[in-house]
């Protein structure tokens, strides 16, 4: 596909071929472009809990208010965060030029470290821009993906076993749509989202 045919037609769909099985060579070649998406200081904050297992999709089904499309889908992915990224700063530019290294690397600690809403904040933003990519690349593929937030945050970290400094930041539910799409809702034209210069400013046209 062409890439604005992906952005078109990618829809957040709700109901899912039960009987649909991806396979991992699949969802690897996905992840492989989705580990690519940008970060803050390059950190890599996203973690993706990949649910397949029956009994696993049952307990986050349950968990995201019983909305059947966790279970019904071909893999319930938990898009986590990770708070304390920061404290691999060292890893994640070891590859970099030495003097890159002693410029990104205490720069990251620093504009991270102790400030905890700060973390969070730019876990979530990056761990969000991962999951876009994410719906892209299933879409590329003639996969179907809905994004969730109706979810008990606590009992989905407890299903998948994160880790304190982990956290839920949305599902993605990925498979075979079954059935059509509703016709696609209000979107505000561009004149509306996009303003010149400031906020009060012109319509882009």
């Amino acid at each position: 596909m062409e890439f604005s045919e992906i952005v078109q037609s990618r829809r957040s769909v709700k109901h899912y071929d039960p009987d649909h099985v991806i396979s991992d060579a699949v969802l690897k070649e996905i992840f492989e472009e989705v580990r690519l998406s940008p970060s803050s200081f390059n950190l890599q904050h996203a973690v993706f809990i990949c649910a397949q297992d029956a009994e696993t999709q049952k307990q986050l089904r349950e968990a995201a208010w019983n909305q059947q499309q966790v279970e019904d889908c071909s893999a319930a992915i938990v898009v986590c965060a990770r708070l304390d990224a920061f404290q691999d700063a060292g890893a994640m530019w070891q590859t970099a030029p030495q003097e890159v290294q002693d410029f990104m690397i205490p720069n990251a600690i620093n504009f991270y470290e102790g400030k905890d809403q700060i973390c969070r904040d730019e876990a979530i933003r990056s761990a969000s821009l991962a999951a876009m990519t994410l719906m892209y690349s299933a879409r590329a593929r003639g996969y179907d993906t809905g994004p969730m937030i109706g979810f008990d945050p606590q009992a989905v970290s407890r299903i998948v076993e994160l880790p304190r400094d982990c956290i839920p930041v949305m599902l993605v539910v990925l498979g075979k749509a079954k059935g059509e799409p509703k016709p696609r809702p209000y979107r505000r034209p561009v004149s509306e989202v996009v303003r010149k210069n400031s906020f009060k400013g012109p319509g882009l046209a």
